[in-house]
């Protein structure tokens, strides 16, 4: 049996054919009438991966819809680019208990998504994907689209690049990080 899936993204976020079973909306009010108007067995927010600042959006109607009684027990999943933690934080101050860290143009995702809509998997628990970041990560925008990381337990003077990234801070090795285990 297939799930009804609802899928917000943004105006620039990429989709591909791969979604094309759920009923997509490109606006957060589109997203919450079609939400308060019929029954969803799963609500997915896809985060932009370029497109930084128009978070606040997503995160806003993320805590409308946990908040609605019309929608506060439908599954509410998020779908980021990356593992970041200031977003994962706020994230679960709105009330979000599922993170799929994914490409927006995974052939694999709409498959990924009917799975968790019938059985959710809990290793895309919010609070099991934060354990995983490193809690030294610090984000400064450089422009409107990107900003540059911080290793905070290295005073910020150690600016992390991709591979420190992806084999330390946001995976449970950071644990083993030098700078974490000893921050200055």
């Amino acid at each position: 049996m297939k799930s009804k899936i609802l899928t917000y993204r943004s105006g620039t976020s990429p989709i591909g054919d791969a979604l094309e079973a759920t009923t997509v909306v490109a606006s957060p009010v589109a997203c919450l009438h079609e939400a308060t108007d019929k029954e969803y067995d799963l609500i997915v927010i896809m985060f932009d991966p370029v497109f930084l600042k128009g978070c606040d959006d997503m995160i806003e109607l993320c805590a409308v819809l946990k908040r609605n009684r019309h929608t506060m027990q439908v599954g509410l999943l998020c779908v980021l680019p990356s593992k970041h933690r200031d977003l994962l934080e706020r994230l679960e101050n709105a009330g979000v208990e599922y993170v799929m860290i994914s490409d927006p143009k995974d052939s694999a995702l709409q498959s990924r998504l009917e799975t968790f809509s019938l059985s959710p998997s809990e290793k895309y628990k919010i609070d099991r994907i934060l354990s995983e970041v490193c809690p030294y990560i610090n984000y400064f925008p450089i422009s409107r689209d990107k900003e540059i990381l911080y290793c905070g337990a290295y005073r910020n003077r150690l600016v992390i690049g991709p591979y420190r990234l992806r084999q330390y801070c946001e995976t449970n090795n950071h644990i083993n990080c030098e700078y974490f285990r000893n921050p200055r």
